[in-house]
């Protein structure tokens, strides 16, 4: 399954398939969740973009020092420890 967003403000989509013309409704969280790899990839290269939960990467952003959670602001959003210098690539 894949997550999708849409542009600003759009609630469905009208999609053609193979088995006709289908209507996609966003969900609670304003996302369109696609079962269909092929559907996905079809509404990718139509402008939506794919929802990431991965977080961010060690390589940029902050690391706290006191839970290891990975956070773009210094001030760690899980306990609140306050972060020095960003971490860089191969440090």
């Amino acid at each position: 399954m894949t997550k999708m967003i849409p542009p600003t403000g759009m609630k469905e989509l009208s999609v053609t398939t193979s088995n006709g013309e289908r209507v996609l409704k966003a969900g609670r969280d304003g996302l369109f969740e696609i079962k269909d790899p092929k559907l996905a990839k079809k509404l990718k290269q139509e402008g939506l973009g794919v929802a990431s939960l991965g977080g961010i990467p060690r390589a940029e952003g902050y690391t706290c020092a006191e839970c290891g959670f990975n956070s773009w602001f210094r001030k760690c959003s899980r306990c609140g420890n306050q972060n020095g210098t960003p971490e860089r690539d191969g440090e």
